[in-house]
């Protein structure tokens, strides 16, 4: 009896041995990356370019979809939405966008106020998320100060939008989203670069340039308060987590934009992807908990085609869709000002 415990207890070992083993060179492995081009093509007829470019799960048949700055035959809007058929791999290059509009024209979903110059108060759609009938969505109001310079603006506020559905809402019908204003003033991270729910908590990325730096900030708040300030909490440099802004650690320093956070279910861990500030390089970061992020080693899983005779840099690199192993990101292209895709293979 003694024999026969010792003896599948050798065997029981040995399998998890040889498990531990092909789960590490499954990890290890480099990529593969298939490159498709401009994201979604069906959007061309609609836009003449935009960024963005955000996922959000709305029920079990669409995607909903946020964009920024949106150019149109009309000129530029400073938000867009549109939703498609559920995304998964056998349709994420084929999606047919459904963009919502106003008078047949696309039109934005986030509205400036009366007092708004909406040249220059500018309402920048971000990621966000449903919880029961009601669709958050985080944004920046940034003001720009002069229009011939791309990057002359300030941030004026972070806040949220939301929409409560209708019962049996579908695409076609109203649509109406109302800004909460002011929430977050000043000189604050730009927060819903992306969002995450995990275990009834939500985690908010934020992303924030100070100090020569441009980096990612992430704050949690309970599902049920997602609209309440003070119920805001910023991981510190000591992974605990802190009312107080300022106490917030700075990530990595190096990101050129948005970004996403997901957890991969196969790895029981959590994965922040972006796009690397000046190389373009597409970065992954893994780690067990939300708290060792900051820590996670760099990989760099794609660096695309070196951008010829222009200063302009890639930006917003985002994971849009993780399924049968395969990684599908976004990355923002500024020469066509159009998101691109890619697979990622391991």
């Amino acid at each position: 009896m003694i024999f026969l415990v010792k003896k599948y207890s050798t065997l029981f070992n040995l399998l998890i041995c040889i498990f531990s083993l092909l789960l590490y060179i499954q990890c290890t492995r480099t990529p593969h990356v298939t490159k498709y081009g401009v994201f979604a093509p069906s959007r061309l007829q609609f836009i003449k370019g935009q960024d963005g470019c955000t996922p959000i799960d709305f029920d079990h048949r669409y995607t909903m979809w946020t964009f920024g700055d949106t150019i149109t035959d009309d000129g530029m809007i400073a938000n867009s939405l549109a939703f498609t058929e559920k995304i998964n791999v056998h349709n994420v290059n084929q999606l047919q966008f459904n963009y919502y509009m106003e008078k047949s024209k696309i039109a934005q979903f986030i509205k400036n106020t009366s007092d708004e110059n909406p040249a220059r108060d500018r309402l920048w759609a971000f990621d966000g998320i449903r919880v029961g009938n009601t669709v958050y969505v985080y944004y920046a109001h940034v003001y720009i100060q002069d229009p011939s310079k791309p990057l002359s603006f300030t941030m004026k506020e972070s806040s949220l939008a939301y929409w409560d559905v209708p019962a049996q809402w579908a695409f076609g019908q109203t649509i109406r989203f109302i800004r909460k204003k002011n929430m977050f003033t000043g000189n604050v991270p730009a927060l819903g670069a992306s969002v995450l729910l995990h275990d009834g908590y939500i985690y908010v990325v934020g992303h924030i340039s100070e100090q020569n730096k441009s980096s990612l900030v992430i704050a949690r708040v309970h599902k049920e308060h997602i609209m309440q300030k003070n119920s805001y909490y910023y991981l510190g440099g000591d992974s605990n987590w802190d009312k107080k802004l300022d106490s917030a650690i700075r990530l990595y320093g190096d990101v050129a934009g948005e970004c996403s956070l997901d957890y991969d279910e196969l790895m029981r861990s959590f994965r922040l992807v972006y796009c690397q500030l000046f190389t373009g390089n597409i970065v992954m970061c893994m780690a067990k908990t939300i708290e060792a992020l900051p820590k996670a080693k760099k990989e760099i899983i794609y660096t695309p085609p070196q951008l010829q005779g222009t200063s302009m840099m890639y930006y917003s690199a985002k994971a849009i869709l993780n399924e049968s192993k395969q990684l599908y990101i976004v990355y923002m292209n500024p020469l066509d000002y159009q998101p691109y895709l890619i697979k990622v293979s391991w």
